[in-house]
């Protein structure tokens, strides 16, 4: 068995270079380390994030929600109406036709990828995503905007973030050039925290104050109220499409066999790949506009979860953990670095993702483009023989691009980052290396 399907999206293995024995031996591993098991006990609120004592229940968002989930999402998506149909407006009473989300990290990509994916090429309110602490970066996006017209989510778990909260500061500044302070901002700002004093640490009101949980960690965070964003600009029934999805992706991961289940699967492949056949290098390659921020939101799902060097009981690991994700839009990447994955010196893995049905009216090339993709899936896997080098080579197809294949494909990723972190036997949802860097920054701005 070398394909899978499920939610809109067919996996094709059969480039693996895996014979049924390999394939036997990976569904024993997956039984042998209870993956399904362990997963199960991450979806019932088990204390699966053992370094900071915390559950990781983000599919609780999407599933069968808590009441305070299902008040909070009520709240959101009363407040996003009221954006969108002009009943909240700035303090002068103009309409909002821009937002700007202040994060990074998890409080970034999630949103940024899924705003890549969905928008249009006209939408009625536009979202600005700032999160590298760059003076560019600010003023690209300020310039074009009038601060009257314009609501500022600010997205931190912690809400102690530096580059989010210096980014809110000069944005406040540019508001306040504009006569937009004090009890003014209160129209302009709201907030996205699992940190309950962050509305007073602004001296907003409480029902700016959208909250999110401890145990929903930043890189699972989209469906949570750092998604606000989205809803605002899309609407209550795309969020609840994107919901949808992943929930139903959820039950797939949950009570599908092993030898059918999409997330199982590609985290047993990527286990293999990494362990036994030591490929460091694991290269995604969509060959849809509309999926090429969608490979960053990736890259730091997994590398972030995954890179690690202990074991649960603290021992060093030894071996690989996780793999280094990587690529860029297809099409574009065949007269970029294929050269370098066809011919090169090293082993890759790679995945080569395309839809079925256009997100446009242009047929003929929508079928040059799908192709491509075919053609290099096959090229990819041609090495010359008896030479060392050689790739692994998977395809995914999404039936049509969605909100709901969208958030089936985004759920299915978050398990097989999770089975990973069980197969590695390693904590996916701390980040110490990141937390280690934002002390040193402190300190080095604190000595500036």
């Amino acid at each position: 068995m070398s394909r899978c399907k499920s939610c809109g999206i067919e996996l094709d293995f059969s480039r693996q270079n895996l014979s049924p024995e390999d394939f036997s031996r990976l569904v024993q591993t997956a039984k042998e380390k209870r993956v399904i098991e362990a997963f199960e006990a991450m979806c019932s609120g088990d204390i699966v994030n053992v370094s900071e004592g915390r559950a990781a229940l983000h599919v609780n968002l999407r599933g069968e929600r808590s009441e305070v989930v299902q008040t909070t999402l009520e709240r959101m998506y009363d407040f996003a109406e009221k954006v969108r149909n002009g009943q909240w407006t700035g303090c002068k009473g103009d309409r909002i036709t821009d937002v700007i989300n202040i994060g990074i990290g998890g409080s970034d990509m999630g949103p940024r990828a899924v705003y890549h994916a969905l928008r249009k090429a006209k939408q009625d309110i536009r979202v600005y995503f700032l999160a590298a602490v760059d003076g560019v970066a600010l003023q690209r996006i300020v310039e074009k905007l009038n601060p009257l017209t314009t609501l500022v989510v600010v997205s931190s778990k912690s809400f102690r973030t530096q580059e989010t909260l210096t980014n809110l500061s000069a944005v406040e500044d540019w508001l306040a050039e504009a006569g937009i302070a004090k009890e003014e901002r209160k129209s302009h700002i709201v907030v996205a925290s699992a940190n309950p004093r962050a509305p007073e640490m602004l001296d907003l009101p409480a029902s700016n104050y959208f909250p999110f949980w401890e145990w929903v960690g930043g890189r699972f965070s989209v469906w949570s109220s750092v998604g606000l964003p989205l809803i605002i600009t899309f609407g209550v029934d795309v969020f609840k499409q994107l919901l949808a999805g992943a929930q139903a992706m959820d039950d797939h991961a949950r009570h599908a066999p092993i030898e059918e289940n999409l997330p199982v699967l590609i985290a047993l492949l990527s286990y293999r790949n990494s362990v036994d056949l030591s490929i460091s290098s694991h290269c995604f390659l969509p060959y849809d506009e509309r999926l090429r921020v969608f490979g960053f939101w990736l890259q730091q799902l997994e590398m972030e979860s995954l890179g690690k060097n202990k074991r649960l009981d603290g021992s060093h690991v030894t071996g690989m953990t996780g793999q280094c994700v990587w690529g860029g839009h297809g099409n574009e990447s065949q007269h970029s670095f294929y050269q370098w994955l066809r011919e090169g010196t090293t082993n890759n893995s790679i995945v080569l993702c395309w839809t079925k049905k256009p997100g446009h009216p242009y047929d003929k090339l929508h079928r040059i483009l799908v192709a491509n993709a075919m053609a290099q899936a096959e090229a990819l896997t041609m090495r010359e023989i008896n030479l060392p080098y050689f790739n692994v080579v998977s395809t995914l197809t999404v039936d049509e691009l969605t909100p709901y294949t969208l958030g089936a494909l985004m759920s299915m990723y978050e398990h097989k980052t999770v089975m990973l972190g069980t197969l590695y036997d390693i904590n996916p949802f701390d980040q110490p290396g990141v937390e280690l860097g934002k002390k040193l920054a402190h300190q080095v701005v604190n000595n500036s």
